[in-house]
Parts: C-alpha cells; sequence; structure tokens
C-alpha cells in the first residue's frame, strides 16, 4: 500500500508538472511574435499601436516599444479575486497566444479592409485587437467588424476605438494577422484541501478578464528575467522582476521558469526533503505532518523575438 501511494503521488507528480510547465513555455515561445517581425532586423521594424489610448490598453504602448512581459515578485495582486500565494511571483506574456495565424489575400491597403484568407471568422471578432505585420514593421488595431465574405474574410478597422481610420501604411502581400492577447499566470490557494486538511494551490492562467485554474499541485512560481544589456545577443545577467527597471523589460532575452510540484496527496511514508530554486542544493524539510512529495519543474525559454 505505501509502494502503491508513493507510485500514485510521483505520477499524479509529474503529469502535472509537465502539463503546467508546457503551458507557460507555450505562450513564452509566442511572446512578441509577429511573423517575420524581428527586432534584430535592420533597418529595426517600426510597430505602431493605433488603439484608441486608456489605462486597460497601456500594455500595447509598451509592446510596440519592445516590451512583452510584465512581472510581479513575492506575490501581493489578485486576479479576477484570486489572491497570490505569498512569495510566489507571477508573469503576464503578450503576444498572439494561441492564435491563429491568419494570411492576407494580396497587398493590404491603409484606407481599406484587411481581407484574410478563407474563413476566420471563428478566430476573430469584432473588438478583438489583432495585429498585422509584415517584415517591415506590424500595426495594432482594433477590428469593428469581422464578416465572411466570398470564402474570405475582411476585418473592418474604422476610428471607433482606433485613434484613426486608416492603418499607418500600406501592408505587403505576405503579411500575417493574429490575435493579440496577455495571459498572466500565478498560484493561489484553490480553497480546497487534502484528506490531510492542508491547502491545495494550483496554477491559474488570468486573460485580462477571468482566472482560470489550469492544475492543482503547484506550490510556488519563481521567475527570473535574462538581460542582454548590450545587444550582442548574450545574456549578461538574470533579474527578479521588482529590480528590472523600465528600461531593462524590453532587454529580456530569455525567462527562467521554476515550478514547484507536490503531489496534493500524501504520498511518501516519512516527512520527505525537497531541493527547490534558489537554493537547489540545500534541502527543505517540511512540516512534522506534511507527507507530500515535491519536485522542481524548471526551463529557460529564448525570447525568439529578442534572440539573433
Amino acid at each position: 500500500k505505501t509502494t502503491y501511494r508513493m507510485q500514485n503521488g510521483l505520477g499524479t507528480l509529474q503529469e502535472n508538472g509537465r502539463y503546467a510547465m508546457r503551458q507557460i513555455v507555450n505562450d513564452l515561445q509566442l511572446a512578441g511574435f509577429g511573423g517575420c517581425l524581428s527586432p534584430n532586423l535592420e533597418p529595426k521594424p517600426r510597430v505602431i499601436n493605433l488603439v484608441e489610448p486608456s489605462p486597460t490598453t497601456a500594455y500595447l504602448d509598451e509592446f510596440a516599444d519592445g516590451v512583452f512581459f510584465a512581472g510581479d515578485d513575492d506575490g501581493g495582486s489578485s486576479y479576477d479575486g484570486k489572491a497570490m500565494s505569498a512569495g510566489t511571483d507571477a508573469i503576464e506574456i503578450r503576444g498572439p497566444l494561441r492564435s491563429t495565424v491568419a494570411y492576407v489575400t494580396g497587398e493590404v491597403n491603409a484606407a481599406a479592409n484587411v481581407t484574410v484568407k478563407d474563413d476566420a471568422t471563428g478566430n476573430f471578432a469584432a473588438n478583438d485587437f489583432l495585429l498585422i505585420s509584415d517584415c517591415a514593421g506590424a500595426d495594432i488595431f482594433k477590428a469593428t467588424n469581422v464578416q465572411l465574405t466570398g470564402g474570405d474574410t475582411a476585418i473592418a478597422h474604422t476610428d471607433t476605438g482606433n485613434t484613426q481610420a486608416n492603418l499607418s501604411r500600406a501592408f505587403a502581400a505576405d503579411s500575417v494577422v493574429t490575435g493579440f492577447a496577455t495571459h498572466t499566470y500565478f498560484i493561489a490557494d484553490t480553497g480546497r484541501t487534502n484528506a490531510s486538511g492542508q491547502a491545495i494551490t494550483a496554477l491559474y492562467r488570468f486573460d485580462g478578464t477571468s482566472a482560470v485554474e489550469l492544475v492543482d499541485g503547484v506550490e510556488d512560481l519563481q521567475i527570473e528575467y535574462a538581460l542582454d544589456t548590450d545587444g550582442n545577443g548574450r545574456i549578461d545577467a538574470f533579474q527578479n522582476a521588482d529590480a528590472l527597471s523600465a528600461t531593462e523589460w524590453s532587454e529580456v532575452a530569455a525567462i527562467r521558469i521554476s515550478l514547484l510540484m507536490n503531489s496534493v496527496e500524501a504520498a511518501s511514508a516519512v516527512v520527505a526533503p525537497y531541493t527547490f530554486f534558489p537554493t537547489q542544493g540545500t534541502p527543505i524539510t517540511p512540516a512534522a505532518d506534511d507527507f507530500r512529495l515535491r519536485q522542481e519543474f524548471s526551463s529557460l525559454v529564448s525570447v525568439r523575438n529578442a534572440v539573433q
């Protein structure tokens, strides 16, 4: 029975850990993505935010300046009424997250609708923030109407919700259109307890409107940002969110994610010490009545729009 309980706990821990890490990494790999758009091209592409400015859309201006992330170090924030667990980190990722990439039907006139191939009405809708890009740059705009026309999808961009009716310029025939979103990952108490009466914490994802529980058994999340301060494509330093200045956010070249997972239910016959970032060499001993198993999952993810 003891062996079965331990194997079951390890299985739960490892499955949940792989799933949680995959969710975060998938979004990190899309942060700042804009087709062939890259800040390393010469001349540097221009990204223009055409969305009417408001306190809730300030992140769009930051994205246009090359800031693809925001962070919260050691808790203190709440998302959709869910308070972060004390001592844990949160990360906001910006870009065409989980969006379908749609290809335009031809060169896009600045004053005309953006027309993309095939039926994209299931992916884009009125009031969505969209990004159209080619290798020279990108525009972020608010779609005011999306409709199927002759087998393709026409996306209107009037001055309702935008600073102007037209795009900033014409876009090439190889341009792509993607949806723009933010995902904030954080740890919070689920309000549930295990069979031993211990609180169950989980990884949540906040999309700007609602927070959704992704997977339980996530006990801690620690994040470090790798900086390329001299623009040579190499990492020069790691910093946490609170240590980054406003100008350094655009220099983030990679993200180091460290997740501490537990088995949710008691799975060990004895209290099982574990190690976790940043003191991997120093064992941490749980409370005397805590028989859950723990394991660290970590990953260093390059920001695709910030590396050579």
